[in-house]
C-alpha cells in the first residue's frame, strides 16, 4: 500500500546506455550464410535474474546460435538444435542485474552487430527502472517517436498495456510493430498484456514467450512483483473464473514490498467507453477486481485502451491509464471524481524504484513532463515474510 504524496529520497538513476544494438535494416551475412536476412529481432523475452530468452526470425530456415558474455569477446554460446526460420534460445546460469553482450550467428557467421542486455534484479537489488506504455496499434511514425524517447531513458524492462497492433491476425502489422520496436526489444524485455485489437490471435502467442500461460502471468523483479491480466473481452476475469482464482492466489502469495498489476481495459477513466459491452466490462472489473487490489495491497494498476494519459487515486490504489503509444488520441468526457491527472498526449510512464521509494514520471513524445509523483511504501502494510517476528 502506498502512502500519499510523501517525498522520497533521490530516485534511482536510469540504467546506463547499453552497447550498440542492431540496425533496422536486415543484415546479410557472409560465408555459409551469405544472403540470409534477419526479418525479426533479435528480441528479448522473460528476463529473470538468472536467465533470458533471445528470439529472432530469418527469411529462410537456418541454424541459429547466441554467443554471449560479460565482454564483447563473449566466451559462451547456446545453439538452437533445430533448423528453422524462427529461433528461440534460453540463456541460463546468468548473474543477477549484470550487463551481458550478445550476438546471434548462423553457421558461425554473425547476423548483426553486438547488442547487450541486463539481467533482472534479484531480491537483494532494490534499485531499477521500468517503462509502461500502450496502444501502439496505428500511426507508426508516432509509435516510432515514442520508442525513441523511451530509448533515451535506458530502462531495464518495459510493460505494454495492450493493443500492440490494430489487427492481431495481420502478419504485416506484426512485422511493422517489431521493426519499430527492434532496437528497444534488443536491449530490454517487453512484457505485454493482451488488448482487444490482438483479437486473441494465435500470432500473439507465436511471437511472444512469456511466463505462465502467457494470457495472465506474474514475475518478480528486484523488490517488486508484477501481475499481468487478460482484460480484453476474450477472457472471463470475474469471481468463479480460472483467472480470478489465479489472481487471488497470486496476490495472497506475494511477499514483495511493491506490487503492480497491468492489463488492457481500465477500471477508471474519463474517456467514455467505446460501446455498451466495454462499459459493462469496466463496471464488472470495478466490482470484481478493485476489492482484490485494495484487500491485498496493490500499489499501482496500469491499463490502456482509452487513448490518453490519466491517473486516478481510489481507496489507496493508484490507477494509471497509459494509452498514448501511437493510436489516435481520444477526448475526455465527464471527469472522474477520483481523477488526479489527465493529458491528451502521446507519452510513456517511467518508473524508478529505489528501495521503499518510487518515482513515476509521465513523459510526452516531445519530452515534456506531463505528470510526476513520488511515493513511499507504508511499512505497516508490507506483506508478512516467513521468519519475521
Amino acid at each position: 500500500m502506498l502512502v500519499g504524496l510523501t517525498a522520497c529520497l533521490p530516485a534511482a538513476p536510469a540504467a546506463p546506455t547499453l552497447a550498440p544494438t542492431l540496425t533496422h535494416t536486415p543484415v546479410p551475412t557472409s560465408g555459409q550464410s551469405r544472403g540470409l536476412l534477419l526479418l525479426r529481432g533479435p528480441y528479448l523475452q522473460s528476463v529473470a535474474a538468472n536467465s533470458i530468452i533471445v528470439a529472432w526470425e530469418t527469411d529462410r530456415p537456418s541454424h541459429g546460435e547466441v554467443v554471449y558474455g560479460e565482454a564483447e569477446e563473449y566466451g559462451a554460446s547456446v545453439a538452437d538444435p533445430a533448423l528453422g526460420a524462427r529461433h528461440v534460445v534460453t540463456l541460463t546460469g546468468l548473474a543477477p542485474y549484470t550487463l551481458y553482450h550478445y550476438r546471434i550467428v548462423s553457421d558461425g557467421e554473425p547476423l548483426g552487430a553486438d547488442a547487450a542486455f541486463r539481467t533482472a534484479a534479484g531480491p537483494d537489488q532494490a534499485e531499477f527502472t521500468f517503462v509502461v506504455f500502450g496502444d501502439t496499434r496505428t500511426q507508426h511514425q508516432v509509435h516510432r517517436e515514442v520508442v525513441a524517447r523511451i530509448l533515451e531513458q535506458g530502462t531495464d524492462f518495459v510493460l505494454h498495456t495492450g493493443d500492440l497492433v490494430d489487427n492481431g491476425w495481420d502478419t504485416g502489422q506484426w512485422a511493422a510493430f517489431f521493426e519499430i520496436e527492434r532496437e528497444l526489444m534488443a536491449r530490454a524485455s517487453l512484457f505485454p498484456a493482451l488488448g482487444n485489437h490482438e483479437s486473441n490471435s494465435p500470432l500473439y502467442f507465436d511471437f511472444f514467450h512469456l511466463p505462465g500461460n502467457e494470457r495472465w502471468y506474474t514475475f518478480d523483479y528486484g523488490n517488486a512483483r508484477f501481475v499481468c491480466l487478460q482484460v480484453d473481452g476474450f477472457a472471463d476475469f470475474g469471481p468463479g473464473s480460472e483467472q480470478y482464482g489465479w489472481l487471488e492466489e497470486t496476490l495472497v502469495a506475494n511477499t514483495q514490498p511493491w506490487l503492480f498489476v497491468y492489463f488492457h481495459v481500465p477500471l477508471y477513466g474519463s474517456v467514455p467507453p467505446h460501446s455498451a459491452p466495454f462499459a459493462e466490462m469496466e463496471e464488472t472489473a470495478q466490482r470484481a477486481l478493485a476489492p482484490l487490489f485494495e484487500r491485498y495491497g496493490v500499489d499501482m494498476v496500469f491499463s490502456g485502451h482509452k487513448h490518453s494519459y490519466e491517473r486516478n487515486e481510489v481507496n489507496g490504489v493508484t490507477y494509471i491509464v497509459t494509452a498514448g503509444g501511437g493510436a489516435p488520441l481520444y477526448w475526455a468526457g465527464e471527469r472522474e471524481p477520483t481523477q488526479a491527472a489527465f493529458a491528451r498526449a502521446y507519452h510513456f510512464v517511467l518508473l524508478e524504484i529505489d528501495g521503499d521509494c518510487l518515482k513515476a514520471t509521465t513523459i510526452s513524445v516531445e519530452g515534456e513532463v506531463l505528470d510526476q509523483l513520488e511515493r513511499r511504501i507504508d511499512a505497516a502494510t508490507l506483506p508478512f515474510l516467513p521468519g519475521q517476528d
